[in-house]
C-alpha cells in the first residue's frame, strides 16, 4: 500500500488541475466532463464531448521540469486527441507514495464554448518502487487504445520488463543523455527477449525530417543523382546540443548509399564509409564538426561529388532550408519551409505518422556503431 506523497514546494503543481484521491479518479473525471456543476442554461450543460485515440504517458524524474512538461502536454492535447498521463517521480524519496490531479484540455468553438476535450491525469510518485509506476499507468489507461510512452531523461530502474512489454510506442530524446551508448544498449536489450515489440521514436532523429527532405529533394534530380558515384566527401556541422542528430544524419546517409563504416580507419570527427553497389561511390569520408555558434539552425551538410558541390543549411533570415547546387559556374537554389521544432510538434508528428518506424530501425545499428568510435 502506498502513502500520500508529500509535495515539494514547486509552483508547477498548481497547474495540474483538481486534486483527487487515486481511488476516485474515474468518478471525478465523469463529473468533470458531465459539467454537472453548471446551471441548466450554461454552455455545455449537457456535457462535453470526450475525444481519445491513444494513451500518451509522459514520465520524468526531474521535478524541476514539471512546469515545462505540463505546458507541453497541454499543447499536445490541443493537437491530438488522447488520454494523457503526466507522471513526475522522485525515486530517491525514502517513502513510497502517490498524489493525483485531473483536468481537461478543450478546443473552443466559434461561439466561445468548449467542444471536444481530452483528459489529463497527473501523478506525483515518490520512493524507489518500479511497480508503483507500472500499476499507476496501467490502472488509468483508456482501455483498448495503444500506449505511447514518452520517457524524459535517461532510463532508470523504473524502466522494467513488466512496464515496457505493454508499451506500443516508446518516445525518448537521446540528445539529453550523458552516455547515449549505454542507454541504447539498454534499449536494444529490452527487445532482445522477444516479449517487447514497441516501436522506438527518438526525437533526435525526428528533428532530421526537414533536412532529410531537403537532401532527398536535391538528389531526386537526375543530373545530381548521376554524380553519386563520384561522391568523395560529406561534411556535417551541428549546433551545440545536437551531436546525436549529426550521428543520425551520418548513419542515414550511409544507409541510403548502402555503405558500411570502416571503424579501423575512422575517428569521431572523420568517418570512412565503404560501399559496393554499382552506381554508388566505392568509398567516401563523412566529417562531423561543430557549427559556428553565430549560425542559425541545428545542422548543415555539404556534399562533394566530382565537379558538383551541394550545400544545405538553414536560411539565416527566414524559416526555410536553402539548398545550393554548384555545377561549374552555375548555381541552382532551392527553398523548403522548416516546420516547428518544439517537443510538442515533434511528438505530434510521431503520433500522426504511426507505423513501425522502419527507417529509424534501419539507421539505429549505424548510430550505435558510430558511438563506439
Amino acid at each position: 500500500m502506498t502513502s500520500v506523497a508529500s509535495l515539494p514546494s514547486l509552483p508547477a503543481f498548481q497547474l495540474l488541475g483538481q486534486p483527487v484521491e487515486l481511488s476516485h479518479i474515474e468518478r471525478e473525471l465523469q463529473a468533470l466532463f458531465m459539467d454537472d456543476r453548471a446551471g441548466a442554461d450554461a454552455p455545455n450543460a449537457g456535457g462535453i464531448a470526450r475525444a481519445s485515440l491513444i494513451n500518451l504517458a509522459l514520465y520524468n524524474e526531474n521535478q524541476e521540469e514539471l512546469e515545462r512538461d505540463a505546458s507541453v502536454l497541454a499543447e499536445l492535447t490541443s493537437l491530438a486527441a488522447c488520454r494523457s498521463l503526466l507522471i513526475c517521480a522522485d525515486p530517491r524519496h525514502p517513502v513510497a507514495g502517490a498524489r493525483a490531479w485531473i483536468q481537461a484540455h478543450c478546443q473552443i468553438n466559434r461561439k466561445g464554448e468548449k467542444s471536444v476535450c481530452s483528459e489529463q491525469i497527473s501523478f506525483f510518485l515518490t520512493g524507489h518502487s518500479p511497480g508503483l509506476l507500472r500499476n499507476v499507468v496501467f490502472a488509468h489507461l483508456d482501455s483498448d487504445l495503444p500506449l505511447a510512452f514518452w520517457w524524459r531523461g535517461e532510463f532508470s530502474d523504473a524502466f522494467e520488463e513488466r512496464l515496457y512489454s505493454r508499451i506500443d510506442r516508446l518516445l525518448f530524446d537521446s540528445e539529453t543523455w550523458a552516455s547515449p551508448r549505454n542507454q541504447f544498449i539498454r534499449l536494444v536489450d529490452s527487445q532482445a527477449g522477444g516479449s517487447s515489440s514497441f516501436a522506438m521514436h527518438d526525437l533526435a532523429f525526428t528533428r532530421l525530417n526537414s533536412i532529410r527532405h531537403a537532401i532527398a529533394n536535391v538528389f531526386d534530380r537526375p543530373a545530381v543523382a548521376g554524380d553519386l558515384a563520384s561522391l568523395s566527401e560529406v561534411r556535417i556541422r551541428y549546433a551545440k546540443g545536437y551531436r546525436m542528430s549529426s550521428l543520425y544524419l551520418a548513419a542515414w546517409i550511409a544507409s541510403k548509399l548502402e555503405a558500411r563504416f570502416d571503424p579501423g580507419a575512422s575517428s569521431p570527427g572523420r568517418i570512412v564509409a565503404l560501399a559496393g553497389r554499382k552506381g554508388f561511390p566505392s568509398g567516401f569520408a563523412i566529417h562531423i564538426e561543430e557549427l559556428d555558434p553565430n549560425r542559425k539552425g541545428t545542422l548543415e551538410v555539404d556534399f562533394h561529388l566530382g565537379g558538383t558541390r551541394v550545400e544545405i543549411s538553414r536560411c539565416q533570415t527566414r524559416d526555410f532550408f536553402r539548398s545550393l547546387t554548384h555545377r561549374g559556374v552555375a548555381t541552382e537554389e532551392d527553398w523548403l519551409p522548416t516546420p516547428r521544432m518544439s517537443d510538442a510538434a515533434l511528438v505530434t508528428d510521431i503520433l500522426n505518422r504511426a507505423g513501425r518506424n522502419r527507417v529509424y530501425a534501419s539507421v539505429l545499428p549505424g548510430v550505435r556503431e558510430l558511438l563506439t568510435l
